[in-house]
């Protein structure tokens, strides 16, 4: 289930960018983009942290202090709340003051900003679903309905010939449905996975909360500027059509993370439980066997995209093809990040918070820096550039760090042997394919095909080392054992 809902997740979210790019055009898109940008990293300061803080906490209050459940999933909607208000107030002050020329990207804003408190509420209740064991709620809500809604609300606003700030207004209105769904799902297990007690949280557990969610918080929004910075940079520097053009690349980039997106909601509480256990040998299995899998069924798409980067491009409409460079760009830096597994959800489950967010922080600061000055020189590609040795500079910091702290070798040499398998069954016929039959869709099938053929192959031949079988059986997949 966790697979098919990250994939829905990615595939509805691509149809979304699809039908926005052929809709409303580069510069149309650009301002949805920038919206989407501007609110998904406001969105990541307002959970105060709370989502991961969830992850991290409740799996170990199930299995060492049940009484205090109820209590800290109180406190942290409570809290997600707050912040959602809170970020909507400074929003409307910004706005009304430093903002007061309003620009197409303001106006649809100020429309999508009253819907941050639900989106807060729902990020952390969908978290604290995660943390009782199971993923059906998190995937039915937040991978499946929430992004299945996007489609259908901007049909209906273009039906009704509306522009860019209705789709914005579409795009957020989902957040509020996907609360109330996470909020009675969240109710209903707390009846059955928890003691019944009061409410009112024990000493020190507000504080145990408010220590790890704090640097997170930071942490979380650093990493959210990350993804979505450059986006609104090339818009301020560029301008919108630019804008959409590098983020829809960016989009269909994002499509290689669905493996690692839906092997960390599985593992997470899974590396906390065992780490609160200091079954350290557990974790470095279960680490590694995931890293693999992720490198093999994650990287072969952006091997493809890269490759095929204007043929994939030339789909949104005209105009979207001039991103081809930038997102092969883009491809490369996210296969690197690919390499290193879930080292960042390690990271923060041994509860170094504060770490994650000092490496955010650095990489931030060199993103920014970096795009002022290459952005105006070089145009989207330096945007591309920056981005990928950024990821590439956050994911080293992140492994050193598990490596001194936890005692776990991110690099092995089994990775570098799924490396390899991934370089003979997609960069090599993907390569050949472009360069001989040119970019079209004809040509992009055939390489997906035979890639994927070439891959299957592999994957059967050296089942045993993938540990595959661990993917293959019934009723194991939302658990991912002890390997």
């Amino acid at each position: 289930m966790t697979f098919v809902g990250a994939a829905m997740s990615a595939g509805l979210g691509f149809l979304f960018s699809v039908l926005v790019a052929r809709a409303l055009g580069t510069a149309g898109a650009g301002v949805v983009l920038q919206t989407m940008a501007v609110f998904t990293m406001t969105l990541s300061f307002a959970k105060l942290g709370l989502d991961t803080t969830a992850v991290w906490l409740l799996p170990r209050l199930v299995g060492e202090d049940r009484a205090s459940v109820r209590p800290a999933v109180l406190v942290m909607l409570a809290g997600a709340l707050a912040g959602g208000v809170l970020a909507l107030c400074i929003w409307q002050v910004v706005a009304a003051t430093a903002l007061a020329d309003a620009t197409e990207v303001v106006e649809a804003l100020d429309v999508a900003m009253w819907l941050l408190p639900a989106a807060s509420v729902m990020t952390v209740a969908l978290a604290a679903t995660r943390a009782f064991g199971g993923v059906l709620p998190y995937n039915l809500i937040g991978n499946i309905t929430v992004p299945a809604l996007r489609p259908l609300g901007l049909a209906l606003v273009v039906a009704l010939s509306g522009g860019a700030v209705g789709v914005a207004l579409s795009w957020s209105l989902s957040w509020l449905i996907g609360a109330v769904a996470a909020l009675f799902v969240l109710a209903r297990q707390l009846g059955r996975h928890t003691e019944r007690s009061g409410w009112r949280p024990r000493q020190g557990k507000v504080r145990q909360i408010s220590s790890y969610a704090v640097p997170r918080t930071f942490a979380a929004g650093l990493e959210q500027a990350m993804v979505w910075l450059d986006v609104v940079l090339v818009g301020v520097l560029l301008g919108a059509a630019e804008a959409g053009v590098y983020g829809s690349a960016a989009r269909f980039v994002s499509a290689g993370v669905i493996v690692a997106t839906a092997l960390r909601i599985v593992v997470a509480p899974r590396f906390s439980a065992l780490l609160a256990k200091k079954r350290i040998d557990a974790v470095d299995e279960l680490y590694s066997v995931t890293a693999q899998w992720i490198l093999l069924f994650g990287a072969p798409i952006y091997v493809l995209l890269a490759f095929y980067a204007p043929t994939v491009l030339g789909w949104l409409g005209p105009g979207f093809d001039d991103g081809a460079a930038a997102m092969a760009v883009l491809c490369v830096g996210s296969i690197v990040v690919l390499a290193a597994g879930n080292v960042q959800a390690l990271l923060l489950m041994s509860g170094r918070s504060s770490w994650g967010a000092f490496n955010k922080l650095v990489v931030v600061v060199v993103n920014v820096v970096g795009n002022l000055i290459l952005l105006p020189r070089v145009g989207i590609i330096g945007a591309a550039a920056m981005w990928a040795a950024c990821m590439a500079l956050d994911t080293a910091l992140a492994a050193y760090q598990v490596r001194r702290t936890v005692g776990i070798a991110v690099f092995g040499p089994t990775l570098l042997r799924v490396a390899v398998a991934v370089v003979a069954c997609t960069v090599v016929p993907a390569g050949v394919l472009a360069w001989l039959a040119g970019q079209n869709a004809a040509s992009f099938l055939t390489a997906v095909l035979l890639s994927g053929l070439l891959l299957l192959a592999y994957a059967r031949h050296d089942r045993a080392r993938l540990h595959l079988d661990q993917l293959l059986k019934p009723g194991r997949n939302d658990h991912v054992d002890d390997v």
